[in-house]
């Protein structure tokens, strides 16, 4: 039945995009006027036009999923977990407030992208919230079924790329080279930090200085009160969150061989044709995510890096390519300490995880699903995270209170990982990622090799929402299950 209910979401959305496709309206010859209360029709011709507009001129923000039918409703995998509870009209509400911020969001970033001989053609963004309005209160709650119905997420897995590489045949080498990969970190992780090899110098990367860091009593008070919604979602407001990010904020510890190494920002510069990273500005991007561990809704933190590329070790090295970053999550329990801390690469290659003493990690699911790996246990509540990152492959070597007391150091600066959505460029603004969530110009050699996987372009870099971890079976790095799919209360000894 669930396979079932399933194709019938894929093939609404379908349908919504062929129907789409068969009455195209065009960009408006003169600036669309609507007055201060636009009617029902002048809202539905805005959003017909700014979906055109936005998809001629490559603006599209595929950060949420669209929902067919509701143009000012947008979803991402943690809200769409809530399309098939039984929700109270409050929290019916409270949720369609989420989906419409989300969308909002991103109508926004779309608009802000458009050239500016577009932009004029349209009212301005206040007028179209207004119209999202308007058109939400026509249509719900007389649609709540519908709604229900449309929310789909689709995965970053393609089918018909594992039927026509013949998946259940391709996944078994695959499956190997990764189990030889983890026994590879394990050696890593086995060496004493002090006695891990250094071949360039170890820069390390801290964060700006606050005053007083908090305590696990006054986290566990911001997340307990900001949940106080019909969702229970823990939702701080901007002051609490920032004094959150700096307590948590992981020191990273570079050993640094080339300009590759060095974490920096985000820019365009000129006509290039690819994004670069001013290594002069070491930042550190971040947002802040939720997830669902045995039925409570949990408050993550997410700290993000970039570097100007994975350097090739040789000729045939699929791995190499332009830009390259790092991932590492917080998960915060209620109690205001850590449940897990995990990180990935930007390409969502590499997934580790770094459970505390409150959880164990579960097995695999199935023969071919990978398994949650962890290295190592995470380092008991002290002083913020250390990250030794390797040179090069910028692998996380290992994860420690303190890093090691040597090298040159650096402050980063902090930025909204949002910023990336928008980013100057000769007087107009454009993204960082393409309509697919992906970042161009960062193909890498290894998407010859894994593509019966199914994940598009794998080992190139892309945007929160698409990242696939796990190139055999399916796990997606905002999987709203992930943490019940990874971990279990520890009761005891972790088997």
């Amino acid at each position: 039945m669930l396979f079932i209910h399933n194709i019938g979401r894929i093939s609404l959305v379908l349908l919504f995009f062929i129907s789409g496709c068969s009455v195209v309206p065009t960009l408006p010859e003169k600036p669309l006027e609507i007055g201060s209360n636009p009617t029902l029709s002048e809202c539905e011709t805005l959003f017909d036009h700014l979906d055109q507009a936005v998809a001629e001129m490559g603006t599209t923000d595929s950060q949420a999923a669209p929902i067919p039918g509701f143009p000012y409703l947008g979803s991402d995998r943690f809200l769409a977990s809530f399309r098939e509870l039984p929700l109270s009209n409050s929290q019916f509400v409270s949720w369609v407030d989420h989906l419409q911020q989300l969308r909002e969001q991103g109508r926004k970033v779309e608009m802000d992208n458009l050239p500016p001989r577009v932009q004029q053609l349209f009212p301005p963004y206040k007028t179209v919230q207004e119209c999202g309005n308007l058109l939400r209160k026509r249509d719900l709650p007389l649609r709540k079924q519908e709604l229900s119905d449309a929310i789909y997420v689709p995965p970053e897995y393609q089918t018909w790329k594992r039927i026509l590489g013949l998946y259940w045949f391709s996944a078994w080498p695959i499956k190997m080279g990764a189990n030889k990969l983890h026994k590879e970190i394990m050696e890593t992780y086995s060496t004493p930090l002090e006695k891990l090899k250094v071949k360039g110098k170890l820069i390390r990367y801290l964060p700006p200085k606050i005053s007083e860091p908090l305590n696990a009593q006054e986290i566990s008070a911001i997340i307990q009160n900001s949940a106080y919604n019909p969702l229970v979602i823990p939702e701080p407001t901007s002051k609490e969150m920032e004094r959150l990010y700096a307590t948590f904020a992981p020191i990273w510890q570079v050993d640094t061989v080339s300009n590759d190494d060095k974490i920096g920002a985000v820019i365009w510069r000129g006509s290039m044709d690819k994004a670069i990273i001013d290594t002069k500005i070491p930042t550190v991007y971040r947002y802040s995510s939720h997830t669902l561990y045995q039925g409570k809704v949990l408050l993550q933190l997410n700290y993000i890096v970039w570097f100007p590329a994975r350097p090739s070790t040789s000729k045939m090295d699929i791995l190499a390519g332009h830009l390259d970053g790092l991932l590492w999550r917080v998960t915060l329990s209620p109690d205001g300490t850590p449940l897990a801390y995990d990180t990935i690469h930007n390409c969502g290659c590499y997934h580790l995880f770094y459970p505390t003493s409150k959880v164990c990690l579960l097995p695999a699911d199935g023969m071919l699903q990978e398994p949650a790996f962890s290295p190592q246990a995470a380092p008991e509540p002290g002083e913020n995270p250390a990250l030794r990152v390797a040179h090069t492959s910028h692998f996380v070597d290992r994860v420690s209170q303190q890093p090691q007391n040597k090298g040159q150091t650096k402050t980063y600066v902090w930025a909204d990982y949002d910023t990336l959505r928008s980013l100057p460029l000769n007087g107009q603004r454009k993204s960082l990622f393409q309509a697919n969530g992906i970042v161009s110009g960062t193909q890498r050699g290894e998407r010859w090799i894994l593509w019966p996987m199914g994940i598009p372009a794998p080992g190139e870099m892309r945007q929160r929402g698409h990242h696939a971890t796990a190139f055999f079976g399916r796990r997606h790095f905002d999987d709203s299950d992930i943490m019940d799919r990874s971990f279990k209360p520890r009761y005891g000894n972790c088997p």
